[in-house]
């Protein structure tokens, strides 16, 4: 025969057999396990008894954790085993006062009896923070029992587990999960009937589908349903929804997720929403902002948003205006969202220092990407006689804007009025200037987007600015690449030049600015005081 022992086993060694994690973050085990086992021989066979044990230990979610997700005390378990039969018997408190049991007894061919049962009660829910790194400090109840029967090969499963009271934050969000009540029931013929709600804001989600464990076509399928759900609330996003939407899931495929969702009412601060911009495809990401959750779970998408009238308010860029209409988003894993539908939008649009009312709005998608629609946007302001307004058309990413007026006339006077509200023959000098140079900023395709391209391609300044090398108005941008050191970059608004500008802070008020341009090179030392 054969007798094992032994002391102070690390958990850490069971850490290259475990799975990898979906977020690539490393098993963090503590605790140590103690082992004793003996095996005899039996005329050709074997029988034996192991047993494990080990007091405490836990698992952590990252290293600078200051608590376990998942902690247990007082671990035991026991196997024995002879030529006919093996049994295993299990118990363990996890969690300070959670406590799982478990006892399954079978035989070792594929047709033998299997009998057991497996029950869990626990009121610290740490661990789902497992299951999504939105979810914080999570708690409820969960209980459940499951008995199994059949035989090894077509085992069954009877029981249920509960789970009541649950609720969690989301700050990712700026919602509150509450009032939690999720129940699971097995059944008989291989499957598990789900249903449960859980309220946010003042509306209430429902979820009810099935779970299955024999085959591998759909195990997982939900239908979830709801109103008056409130789906984010933070500073620059707020939506209360109805989803009626159906998510399926299979081991080793996308989740997959079709349906409608309405939105019932919503806020977007523009100015606020990150990744407003479109990357360009010369862009290389070197290191996300946080490479541990930088793994993507792979989705199939097909959802339409629906967006009643005047449900969706907007705000940022200087328009103040609604949203509606029906967009139908579709992704397939690893390609690019791609949206078809129409959403309008009105309210008013401000320009060249003037609220316009946008007469015409709409974002069109015909099978393009989400982030890139066609843009037809019209605003207008009426002075008079004459009606001014700025057409916005072309893709979101190179829009074309151009002022009109009617009755027609030049670009320079329908600017005059647009800006001024009045002719350009009664401008004065100072304002005709600024027109001329807001003209050729129009012309050159930067006049709507100056106000803009500071913060959607990271510059610190971008517009109309001043250059004495080239002796008048430069289109241009610039930023600091660090506190004392400014870069700019200008085309002439007024001929071909263009005119590169350094700038070096110095103490007590003095800087350092170099120009060199087409036409000429100039330095100067500047001196400026606050008053």
């Amino acid at each position: 025969g054969l007798d094992v022992r032994a002391d102070r086993l690390p958990l850490e060694l069971a850490t290259p057999w475990l799975p990898p994690r979906e977020d690539d973050r490393p098993w963090l085990l503590r605790g140590d396990l103690q082992l004793v086992g003996e095996l005899r021989p039996v005329g050709n066979a074997w029988r034996g008894h192991v047993r494990v044990s080990s007091a405490s230990g836990g698992m952590r979610n990252s290293e600078r954790s200051r608590r376990d997700l998942l902690s247990y005390n007082g671990l035991q378990l026991e196997a024995q085993f002879d030529p006919q039969r093996v049994s295993v018997v299990f118990g363990s408190t996890f969690n300070e006062d959670g406590r799982i049991d478990a006892r399954i007894a079978t035989g070792w061919d594929d047709y033998a009896p299997l009998s057991g049962d497996v029950s869990l009660r626990t009121d610290s829910l740490t661990w789902m923070e497992l299951l999504s790194p939105d979810i914080v400090e999570p708690t409820g109840l969960l209980e459940g029992r499951v008995a199994l029967s059949g035989t090894r090969a077509a085992p069954s499963l009877g029981g249920q587990a509960h789970l009541t009271n649950f609720q969690t934050e989301m700050p990712a969000l700026g919602i509150e999960l509450r009032d939690g009540d999720v129940r699971l029931e097995a059944l008989a013929d291989g499957t598990a009937r789900i249903a449960g709600t859980v309220r946010s804001g003042e509306g209430t989600l429902r979820v009810n589908g099935t779970l299955g464990w024999r085959g591998d076509d759909t195990p997982l399928v939900l239908n979830v349903t709801g109103e008056h759900v409130l789906a984010s609330d933070t500073r620059d996003v707020r939506a209360v929804i109805a989803p009626d939407v159906v998510v399926r899931y299979a081991a080793g495929q996308p989740i997959n997720v079709t349906g409608r969702v309405v939105v019932e009412s919503g806020r977007l601060a523009l100015e606020g929403l990150e990744g407003g911009a479109v990357r360009s495809p010369d862009v290389v990401v070197l290191d996300p902002v946080d490479p541990e959750r930088a793994v993507e779970t792979p989705l199939a998408l097909d959802l339409t948003l629906v967006l009643p009238e005047d449900a969706v308010v907007l705000s940022g860029f200087g328009l103040e205006g609604a949203l509606d209409g029906q967009l139908r988003v579709r992704q397939r894993p690893g390609t690019e969202m791609i949206g078809t539908g129409t959403l309008e939008i009105s309210g008013t649009y401000k320009a060249y220092g003037q609220e316009l009312e946008i007469s015409r709005g709409a974002l069109i998608w015909s099978n393009d990407p989400v982030a890139n629609p066609m843009l037809d946007v019209r605003a207008q302001r009426v002075v008079g006689d004459v009606t001014a307004g700025i057409q916005v058309r072309g893709r979101a990413t190179s829009p074309q804007a151009e002022v009109w007026a009617d009755p027609p006339m030049d670009q320079s006077e329908a600017l005059s009025y647009l800006a001024l509200g009045r002719p350009l023959s009664s401008a004065s000098s100072e304002e005709g200037r600024q027109l001329d140079a807001a003209s050729a900023a129009l012309q050159a395709g930067g006049g709507l987007l100056a106000s803009q391209l500071a913060t959607r391609l990271g510059f610190d300044d971008a517009g109309v600015m001043d250059s004495r090398t080239l002796g008048g108005n430069v289109f241009g941008v610039g930023k600091y690449l660090s506190p004392k050191l400014y870069v700019g970059y200008g085309v002439s608004l007024l001929g071909t030049g263009q005119v590169l500008t350094l700038k070096y802070l110095l103490r007590a008020g003095f800087d350092i600015q170099i120009e060199s341009s087409t036409v000429e090179n100039r330095a100067s030392v500047n001196w400026r005081k606050e008053k």
